[in-house]
């Protein structure tokens, strides 16, 4: 009997390496293995099973703890029909030992302590780095960061770079990028460091570190030593490779030419050579000579008119040039890259070490720490050996995406199982990997598909070696996909180039790359399949906007985006409304329905945009975006705004925003009506008219109730009082987001306050603080769209990996391949830094030529698992601008239509939406039965009854604290001298004296200097203003215990005191606090107010916000004096608070509460 590819697969005996397409059953397969492993008799706390993703390591415990349990309970005939079905065996092999044992397979895998091992590998290696903490150089104690505080701890890096002292060339660096980068591109190129963080600290760090580094990157580019690019161009014409006497004789001949051109030509050779016997340089008057603007070699240097003597040496001369231009642009990217580099060095340090003060790991960090404990670590034996007695079986999912860390934690585990004596107590031990390299799409996480082939082979050696068994098995058979579906993604990679793009290295190695393509249907359910091709649409060319008359986003044409996304919609919902078949797993055929549709784009952009547009605007159900950038997404920008305008109510804009969101909702006129020809304050007209008009009175009303509850209520218990909030009709702020903004505000509002308890767990937090918090936040989430809730899913085909719909539409295969950043890595494991392709040198552009071979395999790599999402309907669109040629743009139309050239049976069709070339059947359609009507009850009372208010814990946020009598002050938007605002100086002022004191006094100058250099808006009179302002502050021997070694900046306090009122617990975080063993100094930065001449003029609200620090700090040090002092930075001046006007303050403070 010959046993399938999935049986082998399973079979426990064998070290299996499993190439599987998409749709073959792998995790079947998977879930076949560690049923046969356990029916075999491994121990189930001896599988270890590493997957990609949580989704899919929940999904496959469901179905494995799913068959056990079924096994558990089944009768003795089922029980052998399914063990044999399994095991290809006959049933009737199976005795009652047997049934006994699989059916006691449940409990054991529920009694095993932790459960059955199936994770993904970061929470492998958090729980290895938990095991073993002081093998791995990690706190025990430490924690894993989510994104958004690692994206708090990038920005506190990035921001602390200039600060690093001990870094050769680091000054150097910072200017020379913050010169030559817009102030966007110079945070950009931040985050490109952050995308290879760790290999590029890594790469600065070796081979003597920092020192050696221009020599090493010198080499990179071809260069035999370091060389400045303006030595490297002055070479060129300068002595002695410079010969100004036949520059001399050349012009001469030039100049007896007698045709157009000559003359000119013979005027600039003299030109060139006077100026260099005059001891100048002008390389730029050579290089116009010789090269064209975009650098490219003049096809032309002379007439025939001139002697082919002459003309030889011109073209020598040129070839000369060339080779010092060459050279120069080699030292340019050399320069460019050394400074980047050095950056990316010191940022590297500055994120490491600011996670270390916490105790802190991000995702990174666990692979990192979890290879180098288990490879190079000075524990890594003792380590392996206390593992080795606890793993038998390892197996690994989605290989293909697995990166070279990754392949060396798996390498560390199962060395011992192949060294002759990895066989234990006469078990043998074994190795399963299932991957796909067709479906290799993240790069950028390391992954490299030609990878999985290397490492089969490697296992192969080494299995066989010491007398195992090793299979590879290919899974070609589809159960998902129909015959047409698979026939039509075979003819997209038929050709041999496209094969080898979707398989690197298997086609160059004696095998037919296009027989690696093939699909085999397995399905049996009689629904044939459906591809449409429909044309493509170019955008109409725009008329000349007026400019003056019309809105920014007029368009006097309808784009083809747009048209592509109404068409998307229209099909969608004449399909659903016909009852076109699809078929279900567990139904088999029915109508089809809203869920049963997956759109997948290239990326989130504009296409993404009009799809969901589109679909909302025609009523079709959609689950909204895949993905939600948070600081852009309605629901945090309303109830951020709401924020913002419960600590400034005259903020008329915010307030607006406010109203007429689902917070309020009034409608544009009733906007209108309250603001038009207003005076006064917005809110001071709210209130005004609230008692006139109930819409406007609960508008008030809510407003006013956030802004008291603001002075006593944390972040997180303020907004998720507000989100419960009952309205007139018994909505809840909750419900009114999700009945404008769909389903996606709910992960919106659950994500917002996440914030709000991330940001509490970080350390004290006001409203005021969380505020500007969530204005730097940069942070997406990504929405579970694993499984159809009744509503079309848009995401990109990356996060479509492994999931599958009967529908599946791609709206965007036409478009131009991305560039790329200018973060380069060559062949040999070297970085280069180059911004553009016309800046390349050699190495740089053999870089950039190798990366976009990369980009465009992978690229195509990602079409084939766009394609192969589908089941039983797939359609094909796109759209080009009105500038483009079609022809020109291949991407992934050009395969598609080649595609439709090379099946048989395509056909022109007319559908109800418009043209399309179909191959396959046309749709069938099927009549929907009925739902029978279900009688819904009212709701219970208690639903729409808002629940008794608990007494909450009365916090307050000293720094949020109003008072009605304030004195006068200059507005922070009014100017100083420069021409600066007073705000803007003082909040720069405030980040010097911040930062500085952290640098040693004789630094303090220049990194003041490249703190001050990334701001572009300001000119140098006004920095070194600034800085001399903060260095007078720093060198004033009056402020030097400020700024000592006893003093700290941003520090949280937290507390209560007898002085305060009872139950009232403070929450603030202090901008600079001394402690030294007697005495206590807590400082206040004032940004945006001068000095008064006196402390008692100041703000009452500025001493009462210290009064409340004085009085906490008082309990928490006893034994010491306790004192406090403004610093204003518009001056600056530091003014001490005297304890008797601060008791005062206190005193006034009780009785308002």
């Amino acid at each position: 009997m010959t046993r399938s590819p999935q049986a082998i697969a399973a079979d426990p005996a064998v070290n299996a390496f499993v190439m599987a397409n998409a749709g073959s059953g792998k995790t079947t397969t998977l879930v076949n293995r560690v049923a046969r492993l356990l029916l075999a008799g491994s121990a189930p706390g001896a599988i270890l099973c590493l997957t990609f993703t949580k989704a899919a390591a929940a999904e496959m415990q469901r179905r494995l703890y799913e068959r056990l349990g079924d096994w558990a309970v089944a009768g003795d005939a089922r029980l052998r029909d399914q063990l044999a079905e399994l095991e290809e065996r006959a049933a009737d092999s199976f005795d009652a030992h047997d049934l006994s044992r699989a059916r006691a397979l449940f409990a054991r895998a529920l009694e095993t302590p932790g459960g059955l091992k199936i994770q993904t590998i970061h929470a492998f290696c958090e729980q290895l780095l938990r095991r073993f903490p002081v093998e791995a150089e990690v706190s025990p104690l430490f924690r894993v960061i989510d994104e958004a505080e690692a994206a708090d701890i990038r920005r506190r890096a990035r921001d602390r770079v200039a600060l690093a002292d001990d870094i050769a060339g680091l000054a150097g660096a910072y200017l020379h990028m913050a010169g030559k980068l817009s102030q966007p591109d110079f945070e950009a190129m931040f985050d490109r460091f952050e995308s290879k963080r760790a290999e590029l600290t890594a790469y600065v760090a070796e081979d003597g570190g920092a020192a050696t580094l221009q020599d090493r990157v010198a080499a990179s580019v071809g260069l035999e030593g370091w060389t400045e690019p303006e030595a490297a161009e002055h070479a060129a014409v300068t002595a002695p490779d410079f010969d100004a006497a036949a520059w001399l004789d050349a012009a001469a001949a030039c100049a007896r030419g007698g045709e157009k051109g000559d003359q000119p030509m013979g005027l600039k050779l003299q030109a060139v050579a006077e100026a260099v016997l005059a001891g100048e340089a002008p390389v730029d008057a050579a290089r116009e000579i010789f090269f064209t603007g975009t650098g490219e070699p003049r096809k032309r240097l002379g007439t025939k008119a001139v002697d082919p003597a002459t003309l030889d040496w011109l073209a020598r001369e040129q070839a000369r040039l060339a080779q010092h231009f060459e050279r120069a642009r080699a030292a340019r990217v050399a320069l460019d890259t050394v400074s980047a580099l050095v950056l990316a060095y010191a940022y590297g340090r500055s994120y490491e070490t600011a996670k270390a003060t916490t105790g802190a790991l991000d995702f990174a960090d666990l692979i990192q720490r979890a290879r180098h404990l288990l490879t190079d670590g000075p524990g890594a034996a003792w380590v392996l050996y206390k593992l080795d007695g606890g793993v038998d079986h390892v197996l690994v999912d989605e290989a293909q995406d697995t990166s070279p860390e990754q392949w060396s934690i798996v390498r560390a585990l199962t060395a011992e199982f192949f060294t002759g004596a990895g066989s234990r107590d006469g078990t043998a031990r074994t190795v399963f990997v299932v991957g796909d390299e067709k479906q290799s799409i993240f790069s950028f996480q390391g992954a490299a598909p030609e990878r999985l082939a290397a490492e089969a082979q490697d296992y192969d050696r080494a299995i066989t070696g010491v007398g195992g068994v090793f299979q590879g098995v290919e899974l070609l058979q589809s159960w998902r996909s129909t015959a047409e579906v698979l026939a039509a993604v075979d003819a997209v990679f038929a050709e041999p180039a496209l094969a080898r793009a979707l398989s690197p290295g298997r086609g160059e190695a004696g095998e037919d790359a296009a027989a690696l393509i093939r699909h085999q249907a397995a399905r049996a359910d009689g629904l044939a399949g459906t591809i449409d091709l429909w044309p493509p649409l170019q955008d109409e060319t725009d008329e000349e906007r007026r400019a003056w008359d019309e809105p920014l986003d007029a368009s006097t044409a309808r784009g083809a985006r747009r048209r592509v996304a109404e068409r998307i919609a229209d099909e969608i919902r004449t399909s659903v409304e016909a009852g076109h078949a699809v078929h279900d797993k567990k139904a088999g055929l029915r109508p089809m329905d809203w869920g049963d549709v997956l759109i997948l784009v290239r990326k989130r952009g504009p296409m993404f945009e009009e799809v969901l547009r589109a679909l909302k605007q025609r009523g079709v159900p959609v689950a909204g975006a895949d993905r939600l950038t948070l600081s852009a997404h309605p629901v945090f920008q309303d109830l951020l705004a709401l924020g913002r305008v419960a600590l400034q109510p005259a903020d008329d804009l915010t307030l607006a925003g406010v109203l007429r969101s689902p917070l309020c909702d009034l409608s544009e006129e009733a906007l209108f009506e309250l603001a038009h020809g207003r005076e006064g304050s917005l809110w001071g007209v709210l209130n005004a008219r609230a008692g006139q008009d109930p819409t406007l009175a609960e508008a008030r009303d809510l407003i006013a109730d956030f802004r008291e509850a603001a002075r006593v209520m944390t972040p997180f218990d303020l907004y998720g009082r507000l989100l419960n909030r009952l309205d007139g009709r018994g909505l809840s702020v909750r419900q009114r987001f999700l009945t404008r903004l769909g389903s996606e505000a709910a992960d919106a509002m659950d994500a917002f306050l996440d914030q709000a308890r991330a940001a509490e767990g970080r350390g004290p937090a006001d409203l005021e603080r969380f505020c500007h918090l969530l204005a730097s936040l940069d942070q997406t989430i990504k929405r579970e769209m694993d499984e159809p809730r009744g509503e079309v899913r848009v995401m990109t085909a990356h996060s479509s990996k492994g999931l599958e719909a009967p529908v599946v539409i791609l709206p965007d295969v036409i478009f131009e391949e991305p560039r790329g950043d200018a973060l380069l890595e060559t062949e040999g494991g070297a970085f280069l830094w180059c911004g553009s392709s016309g800046e390349d040198c050699a190495a740089s552009q053999m870089a950039r030529d190798a990366r976009k071979r990369r980009g465009e395999e992978e690229s195509l790599r990602l079409l084939y698992v766009g394609l192969t999402r589908a089941r039983d309907r797939l359609i094909v669109t796109g759209r080009y601008a009105s500038n483009r040629k079609l022809e020109n743009l291949k991407a992934w139309w050009a395969p598609i239509l080649s595609a439709f050239e090379r099946l048989e049976g395509v056909r022109e069709v007319k559908t109800a939406t418009g043209e399309a070339r179909r191959y396959g059947a046309d749709p069938v359609a099927m009549a929907r039965t009925a739902a029978p009507a279900v009688a819904v009850p009212p709701p219970p009372a208690w639903l729409t009854t808002a629940p008794r208010a608990e007494a909450p814990e009365r916090r307050m946020a000293p720094g949020r604290m109003e008072d009605a009598a304030r004195t006068p002050a200059p507005s922070p938007l009014s100017w100083v001298g420069g021409g600066l605002g007073r705000w803007r100086r003082g909040e720069l002022i405030h980040r010097l004296l911040e930062r500085l004191p952290d640098v040693a006094p004789d630094r303090r100058g220049a990194a003041a200097v490249a703190l001050l250099a990334g701001e572009p808006d300001l000119e140098a009179a006004q920095k070194a203003e600034m800085a001399a302002a903060a260095l007078g502050v720093l060198d004033d021997a009056r402020f030097a215990e400020v700024f000592g070694p006893a003093s700290r900046a941003e520090v949280a306090l937290s507390g209560s005191a007898p002085e305060l009122p009872a139950g009232v617990v403070v929450s603030a975080r202090l901008d600079r606090l001394v402690v030294t063993p007697r005495r206590v100094l807590v400082i206040d930065f004032k940004t945006n107010r001068p000095a008064p001449d006196r402390v008692e003029d100041a703000d009452p609200a500025y001493v009462r916000q210290l009064a409340i620090y004085w009085a906490v700090l008082r309990r928490l040090y006893p034994e010491r004096t306790v004192e406090a002092a403004l610093v204003w930075t518009d001056g600056p001046r530091l003014t001490p608070v005297p304890e008797s006007l601060m008791r005062q303050a206190l005193h006034a403070l009780v009785p308002a509460l």
